[in-house]
């Protein structure tokens, strides 16, 4: 199995990865998708063969802590988890891949967060970046009011982000039963330690990544075209203000890459087009 030793320092971390071209193509440019908090590279399984269908190289990783990639054991301020940690494994892995450009860099929830940095600490290497659901939605006031008690993060995001309808909503129907079930166990299989330690270093850190003014500040550092998709508007705001091209899918919740693949995929693939990618 594709296991890579991520240089990274700190305890040792093995990510799990595919690497895929589509056969007799000799691809331009390469795909890479970063799934969100308790989620692993499955997530993309409705963007990949489309993506393939397109010409692209396309690397789905296990961000560490997740999937089938290392979860080292921590205390929530430990460091090990933060968006910084998860950027610098996806790097020193498309450097081993002997990826050097034109990467084109797709995340989803706190997968936007490692997005946001890789993006703008390697300028010269990601040419293209897509957010789904970006977190940098809320100020550091509010992250302040919610998550400065890392005992009630977890509580107070759930409770904040289904508020502001990042839940399924309205229910999607009997037919989607199994994919609420699919998320929900996934996450179960997590270690809590890791969960806690991406939550603390995204919202409660004085400099994480999920707070607006913060990801706004790092932004200015990406040269990469981008593009923002979210489930309402409230989720696009940040990128709107940065000038950033977005488009909504209402009504059907944060995995609407799954229960709307076809339409974000068009969506996808216009963009993409546009841009001179594909």
């Amino acid at each position: 199995m594709p296991y890579f030793p991520s240089p990274t320092p700190g305890p040792s971390v093995s990510i799990y990865y595919i690497d895929e071209s589509a056969p007799s193509s000799t691809p331009t440019h390469t795909c890479l998708l970063i799934p969100g908090i308790t989620c692993d590279l499955s997530d993309w399984s409705w963007q990949v063969p489309f993506l393939l269908s397109k010409g692209f190289r396309v690397i789905t990783p296990d961000p560490r802590g997740q999937g089938r990639s290392s979860a080292p054991p921590t205390a929530v301020d430990e460091g090990i988890y933060t968006p910084e940690n998860l950027s610098s494994d996806l790097s020193a892995l498309l450097a081993h891949l002997n990826i050097t450009s034109n990467v084109i860099v797709i995340g989803h929830s706190l997968g936007t967060c490692t997005s946001v940095h890789l993006a703008a600490t390697n300028p010269d290497l990601v040419v293209g970046l897509v957010l789904l659901d970006p977190l940098h939605s809320m100020s550091s006031a509010t992250c302040d009011e919610l998550f400065s008690d890392p005992a009630t993060t977890m509580q107070n995001l759930m409770v904040n982000f289904a508020a502001k309808g990042l839940v399924p909503v309205p229910p999607l129907g009997p037919e989607w039963d199994w994919h609420t079930t699919w998320i929900q166990r996934r996450g179960m299989a997590m270690d809590p330690s890791s969960i806690g330690a991406m939550t603390y270093a995204c919202w409660t850190n004085k400099n994480g990544l999920g707070r607006k003014e913060v990801a706004m500040e790092l932004s200015k550092g990406a040269k990469a075209k981008r593009l923002t998709l979210g489930c309402n508007e409230y989720w696009v705001g940040t990128d709107r203000e940065m000038g950033v091209e977005t488009v909504t899918m209402e009504g059907v919740g944060h995995w609407f890459h799954h229960v709307k693949a076809q339409e974000t995929n068009k969506i996808l693939e216009g963009w993409l087009e546009r841009e001179g990618f594909c």
